[in-house]
């Protein structure tokens, strides 16, 4: 991956083109499908009408199963383009969804100000030290859950990504993490695991991990 993750989605193109490119074909809608009934479950325990920031919020295709479960989301993404295209989508939402363009590794916004916060699709672009500047600028948004998707780094999944290189099929995540770099990078951005989910594990990476900030009653 020569690309860089913090100018490649800033292009209106490359937003407008997204989802297709992402979700169109039949494995992508059912993966879509799952992915949000999973990041809804994930926020449960907050009560309908909860605010959640969702960062990066891109193309809002999650912040939507947020809204669809009754929550209030704000969107943070460094590109203005791609929260165009969540505005068009959501519109229907009306007040229920803001955002606003934010460099969360850099200059993130004064909080806590949501009630928790959506950290997902951005982590395994960035080493170590950015991701915890990135989650640590986002769980300062949040007043008690934060919730986080990873790629996952096991021996079966290097099996998987050498296979996938083989195949020729697209890369997988430049920097997927292993569960002790999980516990550095929670524990660096001041959040402790509650539980984790995983999505088709036998053909995806994706973790997902709720945690709440440390010294901060977990809801429910």
């Amino acid at each position: 991956m020569s690309w860089n993750p913090d100018e490649h989605y800033k292009s209106t193109a490359v937003a407008a083109d997204y989802d297709r490119n992402r979700f169109s074909s039949i494995p992508g809608q059912v993966f879509n499908f799952l992915e949000k009934r999973l990041v809804a479950k994930c926020f449960s325990l907050l009560p309908e009408g909860a605010t959640i920031a969702d960062a990066p919020c891109g193309t809002g295709r999650l912040a939507e199963a947020l809204l669809d479960a009754g929550y209030r989301v704000h969107g943070f993404d460094i590109s203005q383009a791609m929260l165009v295209v969540a505005q068009q989508r959501l519109a229907s939402h009306g007040e229920n969804f803001t955002c606003e363009v934010a460099d969360l590794k850099e200059r993130p916004p004064s909080g806590p100000i949501c009630d928790g916060a959506l950290c997902a699709r951005v982590l395994m672009h960035f080493p170590l030290e950015q991701q915890v500047q990135f989650l640590t600028g986002v769980a300062g948004l949040s007043r008690s859950v934060v919730v986080i998707n990873q790629s996952l780094d096991s021996g079966y999944q290097r099996f998987r990504r050498r296979l996938k290189r083989w195949m020729g099929n697209q890369a997988s995540a430049r920097f997927p993490i292993t569960d002790e770099n999980i516990r550095l990078l929670l524990e660096r951005a001041g959040l402790r695991e509650v539980r984790r989910y995983r999505l088709l594990p036998l053909i995806s990476e994706a973790v997902y991990i709720v945690a709440k900030k440390v010294d901060v009653p977990y809801p429910g």
